[in-house]
């Protein structure tokens, strides 16, 4: 099992953010609450001076995100857009992302080294003939080096939030 946590970094952050507010983040059990809509925020935009303080806070999350900590991503990328014009609700809730952090700071990303057992799931195999891409080949170069070490394979889940910004439709 492969484990890795950017810890020192989420300190760092989380000492930054008492120096700038003057206490620790509330600790929070999730990112956002369950059914948060920012983009319906009506609360006060922010002034120039908190408007810098959440660019940073936001850019601070991002390259947490970037470093390992997935679970705060969507509600980070979330969040992100409002960048240019962040409102009192959108700063609260990075401050909530900041409780979750401070809560999870301990939190280690965990990958499986060995490769997954699939054999229980069925597998359909599909007729490409009709296809855009029936006569799709994949292009190797010949130069490619030989590859080392054991072969690698990735498995993806994903969820299909198909209408969560209730303005836009994405």
């Amino acid at each position: 099992m492969l484990c890795y946590a950017p810890k020192k970094y989420i300190e760092k952050i989380l000492d930054n953010y008492r120096r700038i507010f003057g206490a620790w983040p509330k600790p929070a059990t999730s990112p956002l609450t369950t059914g948060d809509h920012p983009e319906l925020d009506t609360s006060e935009l922010l002034n120039e001076d908190d408007q810098k303080i959440y660019q940073a806070l936001i850019g601070a999350l991002q390259w947490v995100v970037h470093i390992g900590r997935f679970d705060i991503q969507t509600a980070v990328m979330t969040l992100s857009r409002y960048r240019a014009m962040p409102r009192q609700g959108h700063l609260d809730r990075v401050k909530r992302i900041h409780g979750y952090l401070s809560k999870m700071r301990h939190a280690t990303i965990k990958i499986r080294t060995d490769a997954p057992d699939y054999s229980n799931i069925p597998v359909k195999l599909y007729d490409w003939e009709y296809s855009c891409y029936a006569d799709a080949k994949e292009e190797i170069p010949l130069d490619a080096p030989e590859p080392k070490g054991k072969p690698v394979t990735m498995t993806s889940f994903f969820d299909a939030n198909l209408y969560h910004d209730l303005i836009s439709g994405k």
